[in-house]
């Protein structure tokens, strides 16, 4: 797989019920919910992102484009704009928040994770020179995605209880000079 062949469109409203179905796929139930809820409706669906498509909540949703395909969803947000979820994870400066889900089965376990998340970081996350670095909170379980965000260069930070969900969560987090290492300096 090439970079190019991954692409972020903007989440529209028209896909929301091909992210419906994403999300009541059993690869991705297992891991997400929507407010509880593993096997969402599609007003549920609706009620979730509707106001993320019209900036009222600030989380950038993308479709994840494999090859002009759409296999996913990608979403970030500033910690910032989320306090009590900034203090949880133990995070400080400018802090870009990501999560995501491959919903296609036929690209489940294909080692595209990685080489997503990587291209994510750097055509969006890292693209804001404010930004410091990103963080990622898997379930601990959830032993697959964590080698995925390890192979990408998260490291783990913590773990923790996050009580809106009730389960532990792996914190992870990766800097901006993990995606653009800085150039040596030489000396003269």
């Amino acid at each position: 797989m090439k970079a190019p062949d991954i692409s972020f469109p903007p989440l529209r409203e028209d896909d929301l019920p091909l992210v419906q179905r994403w999300l009541n796929t059993p690869h991705v139930s297992e891991w997400w919910s929507l407010d509880g809820s593993h096997h969402p409706s599609l007003e549920e669906v609706s009620a979730k992102y509707s106001p993320r498509l019209t900036e009222k909540e600030p989380v950038d949703c993308y479709i994840i484009g494999f090859s002009n395909k759409p296999i996913g969803m990608i979403q970030a947000c500033n910690l910032d704009d989320y306090p009590a979820e900034k203090k949880t994870f133990g995070v400080a400066g400018r802090c870009i928040s990501i999560d995501l889900f491959i919903g296609e089965e036929d690209y489940v376990h294909r080692g595209l994770g990685a080489d997503i998340i990587r291209c994510f970081l750097k055509d969006v996350v890292f693209a804001d020179p404010a930004v410091d670095h990103a963080v990622i909170d898997p379930q601990v379980e959830n032993i697959i995605a964590i080698r995925a965000y390890e192979k990408a260069g998260f490291k783990h930070m913590r773990t923790v209880w996050y009580e809106p969900d009730k389960v532990r969560e792996a914190i992870m987090t990766i800097s901006r000079d993990a995606i653009f290492p800085a150039k040596s300096v030489q000396s003269s």
